[in-house]
């Protein structure tokens, strides 16, 4: 993770966000405060795999007969597939 003083983001902002989108952290401090840079567009695909996961599980649960930590370990494993997809797009 990098963290970058506000001149250094502001002198650099377009290349920080290429950064961000390909999915690096980057972080920008002023004082004691620090804040994250984050694609919204990964937050809300983030959000959508998050609900469908949800149903996934208890379906999963339902038909399977899978134990709760048992389905939850194989859709953490899917989760990071798609996450890992939607980075390299």
């Amino acid at each position: 993770m990098k963290t970058l003083t506000v001149e250094e983001a502001v002198a650099g902002l377009p290349g920080w966000l290429d950064r961000v989108l390909a999915g690096e952290r980057i972080q920008i401090s002023k004082g004691g405060a620090v804040i994250e840079l984050r694609s919204a567009q990964n937050s809300a695909a983030l959000a959508a795999i998050s609900s469908a996961s949800r149903d996934a599980l208890r379906l999963l649960q339902r038909d399977a007969r899978l134990s709760a930590a048992e389905a939850e370990s194989y859709l953490e494993e899917i989760r990071s597939e798609r996450l890992a997809a939607e980075v390299h797009r």
